[in-house]
């Protein structure tokens, strides 16, 4: 039973859904609502036509058959009465000619009405004028007469007429007599009798079409009600059910678009708890719509929960493997590599997949060694070979993959590149490819502001512990990482060469050239203390014109030889400046931990102290620290 009713429930949920199309897509909604309205429009101007149809062919022949009847009622009677003027003016008439005149005038009327009685029975047209003064009324066409009864009166009519017609001339022919006035009244008397039978007889006629008009009026009006009613509840209809079906496709309309409205309000006040969804009750686009919606918020909680993760990692190298992972799992994109730009800003590396650093992947090795050769990295925006093939002469397999670079925004310079790649152009849907990267996109977008704050953090870091000038670290830095590098020393066995290195004369430069030069030599300087060194060692700018060298695990002995090496280097080179070059030298001394001294900063000391002794023995010299040089007690 509960079975059974469930199924009555959906089955009317389906029945009232497709009454109110639901399901169908909201075009076909609003046709579908226009074509109903439609339908009971067409209805009601049927009824409209239809009253108007039977109304005209009412009217028709009112207007067609008893109007020109009855017209031709009128104009007998005026006829009739003329005729009965003309007699009485015959008999009242002392000349002969007025008495002949209206004798003829009599006549011509009588004969007239012959006439028209005529018209009446058989049809035909009548041309209505005056025979008195000969005006002009009206012309028109008489239908002949069909009732029994009406025919019965225009015969009756007709014989009155010719009895009226016999009177005349009896009148006419007694008044031409000289003694017959008494004769000529008694037959006058009988003309007027016989005259208001005829006009009877015809108001009678008369009396008969007004009944049809009055008839014909009462069945306008009877038809009037009728329709009018019909109409009325036609309308009433058609609106309740407009007015039914307009509120529930409304409802189906603006329930969805208010819960998505009230979604996009507490997204945009913060409020919106993303795990909330939204009711999908229809196949239509607002269906859709919701869907769509949904997936949104899926893929907005998925991001803010990947940035917020993301923002507490501890280095840029934990973002880049996370991003790429996003990319593999979430993102299901298959082949992709991402780049960063080095610090130097004229080289690339891989830093996603880890395992590839160096390698040769799907773009020239070139463009990691100089970056300015990636069309994304120079121009700031995305590559796509989908859009315009062969867009790029550094990738490999131009003609057979496709691929799309997009760059990653840092600090408002191109800090990285995230390439991806589709190897297998037939299993590669272009829209599919497209949303893909279109969503890759919003992480890349997020990771952008936090990898700008990880390379701050890391440039500020930096900033402490190295010389802006020269690129070398300061004296900050060896502070505070000469513990870690003494116990490595240590623990290796091993000896570390220790150089302190000042240029000759500086002072005399920045005096003679300014401090613009002076600093140009300083580069310069410490571009060549680079070069006499391993990628091993450490260079620090000690002072202002002072470099100290730490030759790390270098061979007992032989760091003499590597600071004269150096010493070479910097006389020998020429440094430009505006209107020539300059030469400069420079004095080192030489100490080594722990051969000399157990104690890190006495070694520093003591390469210091064979510092000044090589600048007493005349400069441009390299000094070996020997104990003899120390004086004091005590470091």
């Amino acid at each position: 039973m509960i079975k059974k009713h469930s199924r009555l429930s959906y089955l009317s949920i389906k029945l009232l859904n497709m009454l109110t199309f639901k399901d169908l897509p909201i075009r076909q909604k609003f046709m579908s609502f226009s074509v109903g309205t439609a339908f009971w429009l067409v209805v009601i101007a049927a009824i409209g036509m239809i009253t108007m149809y039977q109304v005209n062919k009412v009217s028709k022949r009112m207007v067609d058959v008893i109007e020109p009847q009855q017209k031709v009622g009128h104009i007998l009677i005026r006829k009739i009465r003329g005729a009965s003027i003309s007699a009485h003016k015959i008999l009242l008439s002392k000349d002969m000619d007025k008495v002949n005149n209206n004798r003829l005038k009599a006549m011509s009327r009588i004969e007239d009405c012959r006439s028209y009685l005529n018209v009446l029975l058989n049809g035909g047209q009548i041309k209505d004028y005056s025979r008195g003064t000969g005006q002009f009324y009206a012309e028109f066409r008489v239908v002949a007469v069909t009732d029994p009864v009406k025919i019965e009166l225009i015969k009756d009519i007709s014989t009155k007429v010719v009895e009226l017609e016999k009177l005349i001339e009896k009148i006419a022919e007694s008044r031409f007599r000289a003694k017959a006035g008494e004769a000529s009244l008694a037959e006058l008397e009988e003309y007027d009798a016989l005259t208001r039978d005829s006009v009877t007889i015809i108001n009678e006629y008369t009396n008969s079409l007004d009944k049809e008009w009055q008839s014909f009026k009462e069945m306008l009006q009877t038809m009037f009600r009728f329709f009018t009613l019909l109409t009325v509840f036609v309308f009433v209809l058609s609106l309740g059910l407009s007015i039914f079906f307009g509120a529930r496709i409304s409802a189906a309309l603006s329930h969805p678009i208010q819960n998505l409205i009230n979604q996009i309000r507490s997204l945009a006040s913060g409020e919106l708890d993303l795990t909330r969804k939204l009711a999908v009750n229809t196949t239509d686009e607002l269906g859709e719509l919701s869907q769509e919606f949904n997936k949104l918020m899926d893929t907005i909680s998925h991001v803010t929960s990947f940035k917020k993760v993301i923002e507490e990692d501890e280095t840029m190298g934990d973002i880049y493997l996370r991003l790429g992972r996003v990319f593999v799992e979430y993102l299901k994109i298959e082949n992709f590599v991402i780049y960063e730009v080095t610090n130097s800003k004229n080289a690339m590396r891989v830093v996603y997949p880890p395992e590839a650093e160096g390698l040769e992947l799907n773009c020239k090795r070139e463009i990691q060694l100089d970056c300015e050769l990636c069309r994304a990295k120079r121009t700031g925006h995305i590559v796509s070979s989908i859009d315009y093939p062969q867009v790029c002469k550094y990738f490999n397999d131009n003609r057979i993959n496709s691929h799309v670079c997009v760059p990653i925004i840092i600090g408002g310079a191109v800090g990285g590149v995230v390439q991806i790649v589709c190897d297998k152009p037939e299993r590669c849907e272009v829209v599919d490819l497209k949303n893909k990267i279109s969503r890759a996109e919003q992480y890349i977008t997020e990771v952008q502001p936090v990898l700008e704050a990880k390379r701050l953090m890391r440039t500020l870091k930096d900033s402490a512990v190295k010389d802006v000038l020269t690129g070398f670290y300061n004296r900050r830095f060896l502070e505070e990482s000469f513990e870690n590098l003494v116990a490595g020393l240590l623990r290796r066995g091993t000896t570390l060469g220790l150089l302190m290195c000042d240029l000759d004369f500086f002072k005399q430069t920045n005096d003679v050239y300014g401090h613009d030069v002076g600093d140009m030599v300083l580069k310069e300087t410490a571009n060549n203390i680079r070069k006499g060194v391993r990628s091993s060692d450490i260079v620090i700018r000690f002072g202002g014109e002072e470099f100290l060298v730490l030759l790390v695990d270098i061979k007992s002995g032989d760091s003499f030889g590597v600071g004269d090496k150096i010493r070479e280097i910097i006389q020998d080179a020429k440094i430009k400046m505006a209107g020539g070059y300059i030469q400069k030298t420079i004095s080192i001394g030489v100490s080594e931990f722990p051969n000399d001294t157990q104690n890190f900063w006495e070694a520093i000391k003591y390469a210091d102290v064979a510092l000044y002794k090589a600048k007493e023995a005349g400069r441009n010299k390299v000094m070996r620290f020997d104990i003899s040089m120390w004086t004091e007690e005590k470091y």
